[in-house]
Parts: C-alpha cells; sequence; structure tokens
C-alpha cells in the first residue's frame, strides 16, 4: 500500500473524550509526512543515479569485450 504526503497531511482521527492532543497529532503528521516526501524524493534521486550507473557500466563492458577481441 502506497502513502503519499499528501495522504499523510490530510488524515483525520475521530475526537474522543480522552484523545490524544490535536496539535500534537497534527503536528508529528506534518514531520512524518515531510520526512517521507525527502525519502521519496531521495529515492526517485538514487534510482536516477543508479539506472545512470547501470548504463555506464554496460557501456564499459562493450569497450573490455571489444579490447578482448582485438
Amino acid at each position: 500500500m502506497k502513502i503519499t504526503p499528501l495522504e499523510i497531511r490530510q488524515k483525520t482521527f475521530e475526537k474522543t473524550l480522552r484523545g490524544y492532543d490535536k496539535d500534537e497529532v497534527n503536528g508529528f503528521l506534518l514531520t512524518l509526512s515531510q520526512e517521507w516526501e525527502r525519502s521519496q524524493d531521495e529515492l526517485k534521486e538514487m534510482r536516477v543515479k543508479m539506472e545512470a550507473s547501470e548504463r555506464e557500466v554496460a557501456k564499459l563492458r562493450e569497450v573490455e569485450s571489444s579490447l578482448f577481441r582485438t
């Protein structure tokens, strides 16, 4: 199940007589959503770097193969 930062920010809880402090819960959800968003951005960046590295490896393997044939 994928959860987006927006879903975390928009999450609501039912009110009860002796429930949690609303401001504390909202603050935590905001912090959590920001951290989640940062993690997703970092993951995207790492995937881009990994794909570039894989392309570079493939190119170097072609060069290596060419050198062995020579």
